[in-house]
């Protein structure tokens, strides 16, 4: 996936947030962290002006003493040689982890731009030599050139001590907003939706909420208690606190924004464009619509609650369904 979307919790950024600042550099290693659930990118040649390969990559875990690596495990590479080949995980130097940059919409390009290009399941540095049509633009890349979709490009951006250089810089949200990260405590309004089913404790719901940043995601809970005026205690299966402790995030949540947990479906072989799916996004299901269609089985997802578009793997959605009137319909 790319790009890069907290609550009074630690690994739920909203779509469009930046991810946390870290530093690369040798000489700064003791200041560097990553969280497990982190978006980043694992490069090859982590110097400035590295022409890549940048591989994006999901923050794992820490290696058991040894601050230096940590284990990652990345969205476009797989097992080699395997039967079932599934996403391949592997303990890197935590001087070649950087950050995966946040996405910018309607990014443009003119001949001569230094670009990264989507190719080989990786981001690669070239230089933009000709403007096609339909949205194309030709990329000289290692004395190569070839045809390459905007959707594909972003500005060549170093991460140097801390920070993006060139900067991001903020725009208004109409043009594709840059939002810097910021804590949140979620907040449920009770009473503007009819109320929700009832639970019994210890079932396992999805829960949702109206906040900006957080419409149409579903987190998976547990219900511990039902503490009236429609409202339930619940605890999240993969969120967690942000005190240090890392201990299960537990929130107050209204029956109208608590969901059961949607039934199994039948795998599906290939998800369809314009079709109506779930992504799996920060520890939580979005809301999204296939906007394209990929090699690899991949696929682009747009999600119109920031304006966004992303790009995932197809373990990583689900067709959608909607909870209605106490039933399941498909989308």
């Amino acid at each position: 996936m790319i790009a890069t979307p907290p609550l009074h919790r630690s690994a739920t950024p909203p779509l469009y947030s930046l991810l946390p600042a870290a530093r690369v550099s040798d000489s700064q290693m003791s200041q560097t962290h990553f969280s497990k659930g982190d978006e980043v990118e694992v490069v090859t040649k982590p110097s400035r002006g590295s022409t890549g390969p940048y591989y994006p990559a999901t923050v794992r875990r820490p290696v058991v003493k040894d601050k230096a690596h940590i284990l990652v495990q990345y969205q476009t590479l797989t097992t080699p040689n395997a039967v079932s080949p599934r996403l391949l995980q592997e303990i890197v130097e935590l001087g070649n982890v950087r950050p995966a940059p946040p996405r910018e919409l309607y990014q443009f390009f003119k001949v001569g731009d230094d670009v990264d290009a989507y190719r080989e399941n990786g981001w690669s540095r070239g230089t933009v030599t000709d403007i096609l049509e339909n949205s194309k633009y030709l990329v000289a890349l290692r004395g190569e050139e070839f045809e390459c979709e905007q959707c594909d490009l972003r500005i060549h951006r170093d991460w140097d001590d801390g920070s993006w250089v060139p900067p991001f810089q903020e725009e208004n949200s109409s043009s594709g907003m840059v939002v810097k990260s910021r804590k949140l405590i979620l907040k449920f309004k009770c009473g503007k939706k009819p109320l929700g089913a009832s639970f019994e404790n210890g079932t396992v719901v999805e829960v949702s909420s109206d906040e900006e940043g957080y419409k149409d995601a579903w987190y998976t809970a547990k219900i511990i208690d039902h503490v009236g005026n429609n409202k339930y205690l619940v605890e999240y299966l993969y969120l967690v606190t942000d005190d240090g402790t890392r201990d299960p995030l537990r929130e107050e949540a209204c029956a109208s924004y608590i969901r059961p947990c949607p039934p199994a479906l039948p795998s599906v072989a290939h998800f369809k464009v314009l079709q109506k799916v779930d992504a799996w996004y920060n520890e939580g299901w979005w809301e999204g619509t296939v906007s394209k269609v990929l090699g690899g089985l991949m696929y682009v997802v747009y999600f119109s609650s920031t304006n966004e578009e992303l790009m995932f793997e197809h373990s990583n959605l689900r067709p959608r369904q909607d909870w209605i009137n106490g039933q399941w319909i498909p989308a």
